[in-house]
């Protein structure tokens, strides 16, 4: 199928505009209101799970680009509408995939559910099995779920409460645009039926308060949050998120071991809190819906600040400020971050350095079958060490570094389930200063098809090809590789989120030393985790990869790791932090110093405690060890740190 051909079938697509809860007289109801023509619309059973499927749709602007959705009750919320048959309503999630919408209900299995069409859309029905399926009208304003306007401010409302979470998903994180406010009435088509007596007008209801605008997940590669819980196993205090986009989980695992500067706690997402509020996170700035969060941190740490792999120790403050903007663009989004980070009191120059972190991205659907993605992120430091060399090779003998990666790519749906996926990206690392490592450029191109094995899980097979230019001041670094590669990413299992890639890379390095010339193997990155409970996650990354290395006549080394983290909820409101992680890194040349190729083993933990002080507020202090073993003596390092830390979200915290 012709790329025009796409275009036209998806400007004829349906869109899901809201979803809303309702009664039908004495029975509990869904309204999905729909715009356009969709094609086949189902119901099929899953235990204790209804699925409702939509075919040839996508979700509506007001859903802000978001691809998967849930809503649960709790307590205060209407009683009216949950005392309705059926008498219990646990779960309700939306899940878009590329030419479908799924709406799964978690209803008792002995509850039937029948689908009405009308002029706007759909009406699900829930009856108990055995009851007829009579004609009805409905006697009750829809309650919106999603999207779910602000209502308005009254003394005798009773206050409600519901949870909305955010479960991951294959799309960059984004917050709703407020939707309208639902009609008043809600009007059905009936079969005919025996005269009855004239229909009493429906009384409007306000929309409850509680609903509050669900946060979206990222789109082709893991959610924001498992992707932050990689970065922040044991991250530096001043590395930052890795461009959406630009190799995603296979960066993640360069941040689990960082040198130099001790970093703030793990960051592992954890369910949304209850809010009392219809309001979308952040406030209106112009066409942007404006985040910010600020952390302050007092580190007492090892350093690597000389030019040898020496710890020094060092004590410092650093603030942290996030600012992150979306505004829709046409049925896309635009998305703004800056994340800077200011240290001062230190007592080495090196150690008082600033960091920044500047990212754009572009994510613009055409129609339901095209998606158009295009990103960029400029990042600055000194202490960043595992910014510009992954494995960690690069911790002592530092300079001001900058680099900037940019990424695009198209998503094009040529059959119900299959895509075609495209993209391109482009890397610079310079340094402003001499250091211990080099200027080097990336490139990189994959093309391949993806399967939509459900709608929230998505099968990717592509080839990539990359290369490293020949660097003028380390011409052993230049390479050539092609890899094959497989990965599936979104909700692999029940609870079970994240991203999993293996793949077969076949790497020419012409001018490296004897032994290292070529690299032909396996290689991997994963990136999931299960929610455990309520509170407790469990979260679970591995890797392996090439990068490039600085290290005598080496132009790569074969860099493996294996991380977890756990956090567990504790009594009076702390939550228990910990992480576990051990990378083996194994280079391929003799070592001019011990006459064999060079091995370095780094094993590192923490673990800490967080405490909220007010609902946008925190408190956490923790203690993190890394300990560097070598084959080569002059790589044995052992450092530790403890850091207290202070977060603020100022109005919605920006992505962490």
């Amino acid at each position: 199928m012709s790329v025009l051909a796409a275009l036209v079938l998806a400007a004829a697509s349906a869109r899901v505009e809201s979803v809303s809860l309702t009664t039908l007289e004495s029975r509990l109801a869904v309204r999905i209101v729909v715009t356009g023509t969709p094609g086949l619309v189902a119901v099929h059973r899953e235990g204790a799970v209804a699925r409702l499927s939509i075919m040839d749709a996508d979700l509506g602007l007001r859903f802000a680009g978001g691809r998967r959705f849930s809503w649960t009750p709790s307590d205060g919320f209407d009683p009216a509408l949950l005392a309705a048959t059926p008498a219990k309503l646990d779960r309700l999630e939306i899940a878009a995939g590329a030419t479908e919408v799924s709406i799964l209900l978690h209803v008792p299995p002995d509850v039937s559910v029948d689908v009405r069409h009308d002029s706007r859309g759909l009406l699900v029905v829930f009856r108990n099995s055995g009851e007829p399926d009579g004609a009805s009208r409905t006697t009750r304003a829809p309650e919106p779920v999603w999207p779910a306007p602000t209502p308005p401010a009254s003394a005798e409302a009773p206050p409600a409460r519901a949870r909305v979470e955010s479960r991951a998903a294959p799309a960059p994180t984004a917050q709703l645009m407020p939707a309208p406010a639902p009609p008043a009435a809600d009007a059905t088509s009936v079969p005919p039926a025996p005269p009855a007596p004239a229909p009493v007008e429906p009384t409007p209801t306000p929309a409850p308060a509680g609903f509050a605008a669900p946060t979206a997940a990222a789109q082709a590669a893991p959610s924001s949050d498992t992707a932050e819980m990689a970065r922040r196993l044991f991250p530096d205090a001043q590395a930052e998120p890795p461009a959406a986009g630009t190799g995603s989980v296979a960066e993640l695992y360069a941040q689990l071991f960082p040198t130099g500067a001790v970093a703030p706690p793990p960051e592992e997402p954890v369910e949304a809190p209850e809010i009392a509020e219809t309001q979308e996170a952040g406030v209106a700035l112009g066409p942007f819906r404006v985040r910010a969060s600020v952390d302050a941190r007092y580190v007492d740490a090892d350093t690597y600040v000389e030019s040898t792999a020496v710890p020094t120790r060092d004590r410092y403050l650093e603030v942290q400020p996030r600012v992150e903007g979306m505004a829709p663009i046409g049925e896309g989004r635009f998305t703004l971050d800056y994340v800077p980070i200011f240290r001062a009191f230190a007592q080495y120059d090196q150690v008082n350095s600033s960091s920044h972190s500047l990212g754009a991205r572009i994510d613009l659907p055409v129609g339901s079958r095209v998606t158009l993605r295009a990103a960029d992120r400029f990042r600055s430091g000194v202490l960043d060490t595992r910014v510009v060399d992954p494995g960690g090779e690069y911790f002592f003998g530092l300079g001001h570094f900058r680099r900037n990666d940019a990424d695009a790519g198209a998503s094009i749906m040529v059959g119900p389930r299959l895509s075609v996926e495209l993209g391109g990206a482009l890397g610079m690392v310079r340094f402003q200063e001499q250091s211990n490592f080099f200027d080097y450029d990336t490139r990189a191109a994959s093309a391949g098809f993806g399967f939509e094995v459900t709608p929230s899980l998505k099968a990717v097979a592509s080839y990539v090809y990359d290369d490293v230019p020949r660097p003028d001041q380390r011409p052993e670094a230049e390479s050539t590789a092609h890899s094959a590669r497989f990965s599936l990413t979104g909700e692999i299992l029940p609870l079970l989120t994240g991203e999993l890639s293996v793949g077969y890379r076949d790497q020419s390095s012409p001018n490296a030393g004897a032994g290292g010339t070529s690299y032909s193997g396996f290689t991997m990155s994963a990136a999931l985790s299960r929610q455990v409970g309520h509170e407790a996650l469990v979260a679970v990354y591995a890797s392996r990869s090439t990068p490039v290395s600085a290290f005598e006549e080496n132009a790569f080394y074969v860099s493996t790791g294996l991380q977890g983290t756990l956090q567990v909820p504790m009594p009076a409101q702390f939550q228990l932090r910990g992480g576990l992680g051990y990378q083996w890194n194994d280079y391929r040349t003799p070592a001019t110093e011990i006459g064999q190729p060079r091995e370095d083993r780094i094993l590192g933990w923490y673990v800490g405690l967080r405490r909220p002080v007010r609902h946008n507020l925190y408190l956490s202090g923790a203690y993190r060890s890394e300990d560097r073993s070598s084959n080569v003596d002059t790589f044995d390092t052992d450092a530790d740190g403890f850091y207290f830390q202070l977060e603020w979200d100022i109005f919605g915290g920006s992505k962490r």
